[in-house]
């Protein structure tokens, strides 16, 4: 029997978002049994538009949702961040909520600390952060709007913003730009305010199109997962400088010629691997990672049985649930820590357009 201290969990429940229309409102609950490879639905947590990104804090008890204001708002000019305070299967209850003039945020996350949420916003090229009330929720907003354009007419004729992250110390905030080829950086220590750092801004090589960043467990390393060049690239961090590592590393085939957009970014359990999914040529792409935080060159690449997988996530350190968003369902998908491989398992779970997920529990 494997060692479930090693690889976590046999089951977990998860929260799925979706864009949502009616009857339909809600965010998906679904308990997955990863052993047998099931995936059970569960009464969804009901009166919730659009829900299509998810932060959850360390203790398990606080769920963070970008989202409509109302479920029959338009999320393409009214979006919302959502607190939800909840319970160790996601049964919900609404706490906070903060408004904005733009479109629902794309990606959103917590500082360490728990202290604020940062978001990011496409369409408009808005990101900011949010403070975060003893009770879980929101005190005080401080946004930025970015400006500027890049090399790729069709997707970088502006900027737009599609990550929001916490240096690994809370100090500082790094904004993914896909249309500017930057990774910005903004001083959190000066909230109320977000002082921009432009002397510690990574610039990336231009057309690539950022889209997500994350840092490794030891805060030394980050990744960048490149949509518009379906690439990632490992960088170093130190005192605030994000600096290359090597060079974008292709997350396809060699003679792969249709077209893709790379989409979400993790780092596997056993912090060994780094996984990002393409969208179009439909597969996950794993990278090993070395002792000194660089990649290997050349990928696992394991073609999936859906369309578009814009979100997956670990149910546990050998098992992927996938949101296959263009063919309507979740599958999940045996992974193999040893080499990387990725094999789908029979479990299917039919929703409209699987965005996002989050793993109820503590961290």
């Amino acid at each position: 029997m494997k060692n479930i201290m090693a690889f976590g969990s046999y089951t977990a429940i998860f929260a799925i978002g979706s864009y949502t229309s009616e009857p339909h409102h809600e965010i998906a609950r679904v308990k997955v049994d990863a052993r047998d490879g099931a995936i059970t639905a569960m009464a969804p947590i009901c009166g919730v538009g659009s829900p299509i990104f998810f932060a959850k804090n360390k203790a398990g008890d606080r769920l963070y949702a970008a989202q409509t204001p109302e479920p029959d708002s338009d999320r393409l000019s009214h979006g919302a961040v959502a607190a939800y305070s909840v319970d160790g299967d996601f049964d919900a209850r609404r706490i906070g909520l903060v408004e904005f003039p733009f479109s629902v945020p794309c990606h959103i996350s917590l500082t360490h600390d728990g202290s604020k949420l940062l978001f990011a916003e496409y369409s408009g090229a808005h990101a900011g952060a949010i403070a975060i009330n003893a009770d879980g929720g929101f005190g005080k907003v401080a946004i930025v709007h970015h400006e500027g354009s890049g090399p790729n007419k069709k997707r970088q004729a502006s900027a737009h913003c599609h990550c929001a992250i916490a240096s690994p110390d809370d100090r500082l905030m790094f904004v993914c730009d896909l249309g500017t080829d930057t990774v910005n950086a903004y001083g959190l220590d000066s909230f109320p305010t977000l002082a921009p750092r432009h002397d510690l801004d990574f610039h990336a090589e231009p057309g690539l199109g950022p889209r997500h960043m994350l840092f490794d467990a030891s805060g030394r390393h980050a990744y960048i997962v490149y949509e518009l060049g379906s690439a990632v690239q490992a960088l170093s961090y130190e005192d605030g400088r994000l600096s290359p590592l090597q060079e974008p590393l292709s997350m396809l085939p060699r003679d792969f010629t249709g077209e893709t957009k790379a989409a979400a970014i993790r780092i596997s359990p056993c912090g060994k691997w780094l996984l990002a999914s393409n969208r179009g040529h439909d597969s996950i792409a794993a990278f090993k990672i070395n002792d000194d935080g660089t990649l290997c060159p050349t990928p696992v690449i394991s073609p999936l049985t859906g369309h578009f997988p814009r979100d997956f996530a670990f149910v546990n350190g050998e098992c992927l649930i996938v949101g296959h968003k263009l063919s309507d369902n979740v599958g999940l998908y045996r992974f193999n820590p040893a080499n990387g491989a990725i094999a789908r398992m029979d479990a299917t779970f039919e929703m409209t357009r699987p965005l996002a997920f989050v793993k109820a529990g503590n961290d």
